[in-house]
């Protein structure tokens, strides 16, 4: 698959970047992130992989169960298509670099080991890059978001109190 030495590659993620398969943070102002594969490497290769991979999901338990894992959580076709060309490619990385065949049984004991052993770190989506700063600066959409949320939590505070409408407005006369 045009890899050449294994040794070129410290880890399967420099490997996966190789191959563009990568997932990549989007972001616009204050809108949603959203992840992404890349396809910032070598279009060739990856289209290669990308065949590989739509047989290894017809014939591979290991990817067929990750290929029905990621349509179960919500993703395309596609997408979950993208998650197995970077499932693909951890595989090969492992078989390359230990010089041994792939064992689907061998695979599954060790997540069964990482996920009992408790090292699956559970990450907060919202929170995924830095904890909650008060203090830090924000932009003008979401001091308007924060103002709105703060206006309706006091009209629900109003509300449980068993007051229905705020207090009638005195006129005064000059």
């Amino acid at each position: 698959m045009n890899i050449g030495s294994i040794d070129l590659f410290n880890n399967s993620k420099k490997l996966a970047s190789y191959f563009g398969v990568h997932p990549k943070q989007i972001q616009s102002g204050d809108g949603k992130w959203e992840s992404r594969m890349s396809k910032e490497g070598r279009t060739q290769p990856r289209a290669i992989l990308f065949m590989v991979t739509i047989s290894a999901i017809q014939d591979n338990p290991v990817i067929k169960k990750t290929y029905a894992r990621s349509l179960s959580n919500g993703m395309s076709k596609m997408a979950a298509v993208g998650v197995c060309m970077h499932k693909t490619l951890r595989i090969v990385y492992g078989m390359l670099k230990n010089k041994k065949a792939f064992d689907p049984k061998l695979h599954e004991a060790r997540l069964q080991r990482t996920h009992q052993s408790g090292s699956v770190k559970k990450v907060d989506a919202r929170r995924r890059l830095q904890d909650f700063d008060p203090a830090a600066p924000i932009s003008r959409r979401q001091h308007k978001k924060r103002e709105e949320q703060t206006a309706a939590s006091q009209g629900n505070q109003v509300a449980m109190r068993g007051i229905k409408e705020p207090a009638p407005r005195l006129k005064l006369n000059k």
